[in-house]
């Protein structure tokens, strides 16, 4: 039996149609979940993202040459320790552009960092799947740091163990080993996945995107936030 092209393309269209239908509603589902979560954790969206966020994030993340940094789907919790956010970034003049999704960030009047950038490194087996991914991930974010960020990577001759705990970057080697003799790194490996934790002056953040995209079904928020407020609060001083 044939059918008129007609009616064949109507078909597709109408498949098509179902399809981004679906992925709407899915879509629509899952922001309704996170600002459930979120409002649960005390967090309320903005409508626009404050400028004292958005310079924090731009000193975070500007280079050598200017960026046009964007924040969205920005939320606000406001704690004894100081005002705390969730956030995703971008570049908008990068065609690859995201810089972090579902950021944790903490600017506190008790924070005083170095300008640093780490990556916790869970233990992996090297030889394994996941430890050939492990290796390609440090290798891009050594690359971007000290390309990109203008940070260098900061060796720690007297505590070898260091570099199966922590992948380190700053701008002065002295004032983060001291920061990070005073944190201690075994705090801050907090779960079994790669953490992305930076900070500069009184501006903390903790990224999970780099876990969740080796794991597919990531963690909860709830779980997200609790290790946020733990590695935050080693930091303060």
């Amino acid at each position: 039996m044939s059918f008129p092209p007609e009616f064949l393309a109507a078909g597709v269209i109408l498949i098509f149609g179902i399809i981004i239908y679906l992925m709407i509603l899915s879509s629509r589902r899952q922001q309704n979940e996170q600002e459930y979560q979120l409002r649960q954790l005390g967090f309320e969206p903005l409508e626009t993202s404050p400028p004292e966020l958005e310079r924090r994030v731009e000193e975070l993340y500007q280079t050598s040459r200017s960026r046009e940094i964007d924040l969205w789907s920005v939320y606000h919790r406001r704690d004894l320790d100081g005002d705390q956010y969730l956030f995703n970034a971008a570049d908008t003049r990068e065609e690859s552009s995201e810089l972090g999704s579902e950021v944790f960030g903490l600017i506190s009047n008790q924070l005083a960092l170095p300008r640093f950038s780490l990556i916790t490194v869970p233990a992996f087996d090297r030889s394994s799947l996941i430890g050939g991914l492990m290796d390609k991930l440090l290798d891009s974010v050594m690359a971007y740091a000290e390309k990109h960020l203008g940070l260098r990577r900061i060796e720690f001759p007297d505590q070898p163990e260091m570099d199966d705990l922590v992948i380190v970057f700053g701008r002065d080697p002295d004032a983060v080993r001291d920061m990070l003799d005073r944190v201690g790194t075994a705090a801050l490996r907090n779960t079994d996945l790669p953490v992305q934790i930076a900070g500069s002056g009184d501006f903390l953040t903790v990224d999970f995107s780099t876990a969740s995209s080796l794991n597919q079904a990531g963690q909860g928020l709830a779980t997200s936030y609790q290790i946020f407020t733990q590695i935050s609060r080693n930091f303060m001083e």
